[in-house]
């Protein structure tokens, strides 16, 4: 029973604790239930702190943008203020963020169009960046008006104390001030891209300063090229003045240049620059230009052409690409213009002295005139070699020729040269014929000895035949100096169809008859002088072998005659009286009288007139030996000359070896002897 009654305690123990587990787990359950409400609503509310945060920041950004955006609209009052103030061109880092501010700002307004008030804050704006540019633009010109009085001031002073001009003057106050506007400048044109008003300031900027510098140097400049420009400036002294002025107007606008970068940034294309360079060399353009119209003296001209091509132009080729294109185009213009009255004096020199020429007697006292052009004449007193003793003795027309193309050439173009030079030689080539023939025409002296008066005659005759081989020599090989072909084309119509029509040979259609055909020739002077030198040694040729075989010309004229009968025998023309042996050694001997006397006076005449300047060497080669020059140039033709006294000598032999009479008794000369004695005649007065 004590152990029931233990055991009803142990259980009754037990459900107690049962009882107490129930509620322990029961609590238990309602905490659990508690912490996860918990839990929840934490989750919760952190969920709800995040959103307040991000909605936070949200509201930070955008009051951040709408402070931003507001920003801009703020922004004209104080750009305004500091335009008032005149702050902004006093400072080019001031000036640089009140544009950056306004460029900012109707970017901004530009790009949102649909904010509110956009249109009128964005002409607000354009209307203080036009202020901004004005107040920059102002304050650069406010700066080139100082500078200019400064130095005008400083000129006045100098011109009052009698000073010489000193360029540097014109450019040290700029180069100075310049150095304050620079980063201005380069601010503005920086921007030029941003928008048009900035490129349209610096344009603007840049047109003023042109308009003070050239209202600052034009008159100094004029007035010191009118003095360098001064007086009756003749050859060596108007070249002189044309280097001076070239040199100072090149430094002039080398300095205008560099005054000008110091200013402004370079950029292509810029006007401003072009026309200030471009004002300054029409200035020195117009300087001498009225000189080069007024000038009559064709070394002058050819002095001023050379120093403005050799000086000027050569030199300045590279530079003439970028920097002084302006200065180079007005110089190359003047060269054009000193060239076009250089062609316009030297085609009335051709008209005048040479075409023009009126012949004298004392132009046409030859041979006398070459006596003194004689090598070995006043030797001491002028070298032989000289030029002017190489034109002694020439006809005036060709000295002229040779004078006036000797200082055109290199000088002018190659075709204009080309085309002067053709009419020149032309025209003198047909003065040289017409002298020659009045030569010709002259009536021989009197001459009371026997035989004289042929000589006579042959005198003059070969005399206006040297005189034209003479000059054509010279003209050829002074002509070949030139490094050119004297050729020059010509077109023409030809109107021959209409000739052809009116003698009813009508062309194709109707119009055909109206239609002339264009023609082409072409005018080789150098070929012009050859044949015309061949064909005056020709006739010299003819003309010598005339008078020397004149008795043997007589005896083939009879028996010519005889022999052309029909049926005539030789045996008969033996018997003829002209065929005597007498009247055969009176002709045999007079032909060889001929060749003793005239031989040595042709080779005479031949050397005074090849070797007195006429040839290709100098006098002094003339003079010494190797045959001299005489002897050298007129070989073809002794040549020639020899070949057609041996052509007759030898006809005649034949005829006596048909007839069957001995030469032996006719004291004829072997073909091989009568050239030796030509031969030797020539020679011996060419080395005498």
């Amino acid at each position: 029973r004590a152990q029931w009654l233990w055991i009803d305690q142990v259980a009754e123990i037990c459900s107690t604790t049962c009882s107490e587990l129930d509620g322990l787990l029961e609590h238990l359950s309602q905490l659990d239930e508690q912490r996860l409400e918990v839990v929840r609503k934490t989750t919760a509310l952190h969920e709800q702190c995040e959103q307040m945060v991000q909605d936070q920041e949200h509201l930070s950004k955008s009051a951040e943008s709408l402070a931003e955006r507001l920003d801009f609209y703020d922004r004209v009052a104080d750009v305004a203020r500091m335009l008032d103030q005149g702050q902004a061109a006093a400072s080019d880092a001031d000036f640089g963020s009140v544009l950056d501010q306004l460029d900012g700002s109707i970017m901004f307004l530009e790009s949102h169009p649909d904010f509110c008030q956009a249109q009128a804050y964005l002409h607000q704006f354009e209307h203080l960046r036009n202020r901004a540019c004005l107040a920059a633009q102002t304050a650069v010109q406010r700066s080139l008006e100082k500078s200019m009085a400064q130095v005008e001031q400083q000129l006045r002073e100098k011109a009052g104390a009698g000073a010489p001009d000193d360029t540097r003057v014109f450019y040290t106050r700029f180069k100075a001030a310049a150095l304050n506007h620079r980063p201005l400048m380069a601010l503005l044109h920086r921007r030029m891209e941003l928008h048009e008003s900035y490129g349209s300031t610096l344009e603007k900027l840049e047109e003023f300063y042109v308009d003070v510098r050239l209202r600052l140097i034009r008159a100094p400049v004029t007035g010191h090229l009118q003095s360098v420009l001064k007086g009756d400036l003749q050859g060596a002294e108007l070249e002189a003045a044309t280097r001076q002025a070239s040199s100072y107007i090149l430094d002039l606008s080398k300095f205008e240049r560099e005054c000008f970068e110091a200013y402004f940034e370079l950029r292509q294309p810029q006007e401003a620059l072009r026309l200030l360079l471009d004002t300054v060399a029409s200035i020195f353009y117009k300087a001498l230009r009225p000189i080069v119209i007024a000038c009559d003296s064709i070394d002058s001209l050819r002095e001023m052409a050379d120093c403005l091509q050799m000086d000027v132009l050569g030199p300045h080729q590279q530079s003439a690409t970028g920097e002084l294109v302006p200065v180079m185009a007005k110089v190359y213009q003047l060269h054009k213009d000193v060239q076009e009255r250089l062609i316009f004096c030297v085609e009335n020199y051709i008209r005048e002295e040479i075409k023009g020429f009126q012949v004298t007697d004392a132009a046409l006292d030859y041979p006398a005139s070459l006596y003194d052009a004689e090598p070995g004449r006043d030797g001491e007193a002028e070298p032989a070699s000289s030029s002017a003793s190489l034109q002694k003795g020439w006809f005036p027309t060709m000295r002229k020729t040779l004078v006036i193309l000797d200082k055109i050439y290199r000088v002018l173009e190659l075709t204009t040269f080309q085309g002067l030079a053709q009419e020149a030689v032309d025209l003198c080539i047909a003065s040289l014929k017409a002298a020659a023939l009045q030569l010709e025409r002259r009536a021989p002296p009197q001459v009371d000895a026997p035989g004289g008066q042929a000589l006579a005659v042959l005198a003059r005759d070969v005399d206006a035949q040297l005189f034209l081989v003479r000059h054509l020599f010279a003209l050829r090989e002074r002509v070949q100096a030139f490094e050119c072909d004297l050729v020059v084309s010509e077109k023409y119509f030809n109107f021959s169809n209409v000739w052809e029509a009116l003698h009813l040979k009508l062309p194709d259609g109707l119009l055909g008859i109206l239609k002339p055909t264009m023609r082409q020739s072409q005018v080789d002077s150098k070929r012009d002088i050859e044949a015309e030198l061949q064909a005056a040694c020709e006739a010299l040729i003819a003309l010598l072998a005339a008078h020397m075989t004149q008795p043997l010309a007589a005896l083939n004229g009879q028996i010519g005659p005889f022999i052309s009968r029909d049926g005539v025998d030789w045996a008969q023309l033996k018997a003829q009286p002209f065929m005597s042996a007498a009247n055969l050694r009176t002709i045999v001997g007079a032909f060889r009288s001929n060749v003793s006397e005239r031989v040595p006076f042709a080779a005479a005449h031949v050397r005074l007139y090849l070797a007195a300047g006429g040839g290709a060497g100098s006098a002094a080669t003339a003079a010494a030996g190797d045959g001299g020059t005489a002897s050298i140039l007129f070989k073809p033709v002794e040549k020639k000359l020899l070949e057609k006294l041996l052509d007759t000598w030898g006809r005649l032999e034949s005829i006596l070896h048909e007839c069957g009479i001995s030469p032996e008794e006719l004291e004829f000369l072997p073909q091989s002897t009568l050239q030796k004695l030509v031969t030797g005649s020539f020679e011996k007065v060419m080395l005498e």
